[in-house]
């Protein structure tokens, strides 16, 4: 019986209210052998989980593998984009009720995205409901913190006659922030869902690195219906100089890309970015970098 009775780490409880669903999901699938290394032979979910965020322990392997597990289950693979498990939720709930409205705040069309409000529908996603929980912060526009109370409140007095649907959804959408936030722990880096609709969109995710004083780097991963997927990688140094790579498959999607990429340079030097260099690269093939890349030595790297 795996539980968490036995843990007393506050930042653990924090992080898990009822458990990490994505962890129980990876636990599920693990293997003997995997168990045995994750839990160095505890049989308790609250001794792993202890382990993996405890402020003085330091454990690589054991976060790479189960960052590993994670990212290769097959139930967290197959979940669906994060707005589509969210807009059919919305479809389920009647429309006059708050929780209706709620929702709807964080379905925007990609379309009327601006910096503001980029930054506050990230820090309303969810991933980081724990922060604003020590620090005593206001939650009632959290999709977690709201998703949490609505399933609560609605799996006790709710009469409606799909409630099941409406709970099955929720279930699916505190799956895939949990997802975000056990990544997150486990990379070190703010691994985030991207909070708005695009049609061409299937799959985004963000993640962002502090690397060295002044030097950050920031993976945007997107599955197009059209383009397949595409990884950017930015390398932002002396908070100005930026460093774009683009991986791609699509030769269509470079020359649209290439088409439009003065006006690219120009968008970004009006928000005070210099953009150094924007190269393109294939997965599996080797990147080369540019002289300048090469003669910084903060170690931006590129995955291809």
């Amino acid at each position: 019986m795996i539980n968490t009775q036995h843990s007393s780490n506050t930042q653990l409880k924090l992080l898990v209210p009822n458990t990490n669903r994505a962890l129980q999901e990876v636990l599920k699938s693990a293997t003997q052998e995997q168990l045995q290394g994750l839990t160095g032979g505890s049989k308790t979910l609250g001794d792993i989980l202890h382990s993996l965020f405890s402020d003085t322990l330091q454990n690589n392997t054991q976060e790479k593998t189960l960052l590993d597990l994670l990212k290769n289950n097959p139930t967290l693979k197959n979940l669906t984009n994060t707005q589509t498990t969210l807009k059919a939720l919305i479809k389920e709930l009647p429309t006059n009720t708050q929780l209706s409205t709620t929702l709807k705040q964080f379905t925007h069309n990609i379309h009327t995205i601006n910096g503001k409000d980029l930054h506050t529908k990230l820090q309303n996603s969810g991933v980081f409901l724990e922060n604003k929980l020590k620090n005593d912060t206001a939650l009632q526009n959290d999709l977690k913190a709201v998703l949490l109370t609505a399933h609560k409140e609605i799996s006790d007095t709710s009469s409606m006659p799909n409630k099941v649907e409406i709970l099955k959804h929720i279930d699916k959408l505190l799956l895939q922030i949990d997802y975000f936030q056990l990544s997150s722990s486990l990379s070190n880096a703010p691994t985030l869902f991207i909070p708005y609709s695009w049609e061409q969109l299937k799959e985004g995710s963000i993640t962002i690195r502090k690397k060295k004083k002044n030097h950050h780097i920031c993976d945007i991963e997107l599955t197009l219906e059209e383009y397949g997927e595409i990884m950017l990688r930015l390398g932002l140094f002396e908070n100005t100089q930026l460093y774009i790579t683009i991986t791609t498959h699509s030769t269509t999607l470079k020359e649209m890309i290439l088409t439009h990429i003065d006006l690219l340079k120009t968008q970004l030097k009006t928000v005070g970015l210099t953009p150094k260099d924007i190269s393109f690269t294939t997965p599996n093939t080797q990147h080369s970098y540019t002289t300048a890349q090469k003669n910084i030595s903060c170690g931006f790297e590129v995955n291809v």
